[in-house]
């Protein structure tokens, strides 16, 4: 038995909930990629054929546990679709936004591990493969959460493998720009200079979204516009400003705060315009293992 829905805006993404299929032990929930034409009604072609085998093929020259895993490949005559593993526990953006009403919100503990995760799973796409990998669609719908809330990061699609290097131009390719919001601003104006440093940009405004709990593009327009535009101000005074600032749904905030001021300052220095003065992803996950230290909780990371 399965059952099955698609999940966010995007077509060619099921949630699948099985159980008690031949095989599996035990109900579990996968999932499920769909490539196939733009018209259903076609066959499956060389394209559709080549942007799975681009897809699979880059994540199964990763292993990280950060990072998705491809399960299973199935070909028909009008789709393929690859099959991976589904946290339980969903995507960021349903708990940062979309919690049920019973649901607990996520802890500074839990939301600090998840900021760690994320930025050990892109410190390997960009430092620890054969090439640097950058995603380019970094965004809390496609940072999963598993049973015990690790990060795992998804959405694989428009990744570049940069043979190049790191801090070099990616090539010149049709590459859809990343949600609106944390979407790098080079994307619009320099499109032939794009490095690793527009995920970055995006991770910053991941930072943003779990210190505010403020949406990437919301009421005060761009988060990371917003952020660059007050920090000065929120940062002053003790941190007097930031207080108001802060996500209400965080249990025990006072205990933290200064650990929430660090991780929204990173944030800042991760959007800035300019992607040279954004840090590399080691230097972010330095700064963000400090801060995880300037309050009460504290952990051993293992990096």
């Amino acid at each position: 038995m399965w059952a099955s829905r698609r999940i966010g805006e995007d077509q060619q993404l099921y949630v699948v909930h099985v159980q008690g299929a031949a095989g599996i032990g035990l109900p579990t929930t996968l999932l499920v990629k769909k490539f196939q034409n733009a018209n259903p009604a076609l066959l499956v072609d060389d394209n559709v054929k080549n942007r799975c085998k681009l897809e699979m093929t880059l994540l199964a020259s990763i292993s990280h546990d950060n990072i998705i895993n491809v399960l299973h490949f199935i070909q028909r005559e009008d789709a393929i679709m690859l099959v991976y593993e589904y946290p339980v526990n969903g995507s960021l953006d349903y708990w940062l936004h979309r919690r049920e009403g019973g649901e607990q919100p996520l802890s500074w503990p839990q939301t600090i591990a998840i900021a760690i995760g994320l930025a050990q799973g892109l410190c390997h796409l960009h430092h620890r493969c054969n090439r640097p990998i950058v995603h380019h669609n970094i965004n809390s719908e496609n940072i999963l959460l598993d049973q015990n809330f690790k990060a795992v990061i998804a959405s694989f699609g428009i990744a570049q493998m940069n043979i190049a290097g790191l801090n070099q131009p990616l090539p010149i390719g049709d590459i859809p720009v990343g949600n609106f919001g944390y979407a790098a601003p080079e994307y619009g104006v320099a499109a032939s200079q794009l490095t690793e440093k527009v995920d970055i940009y995006s991770f910053g405004v991941l930072l943003l979204e779990l210190v505010t709990g403020k949406l990437a593009n919301g009421a005060d327009g761009l988060l990371a516009i917003w952020a660059q535009d007050n920090c000065n101000e929120l940062m002053a005074n003790h941190l007097k400003m930031f207080k108001i600032v802060v996500d209400k749904g965080i249990p025990d905030q006072a205990r933290y705060m200064e650990e929430m001021a660090a991780v929204f300052r990173l944030g800042v220095d991760c959007t800035v315009g300019d992607p040279k003065q954004r840090p590399s992803m080691q230097i972010a996950l330095k700064r963000l293992c400090r801060s995880r230290g300037r309050g009460p909780f504290r952990g051993l990371l293992i990096l």
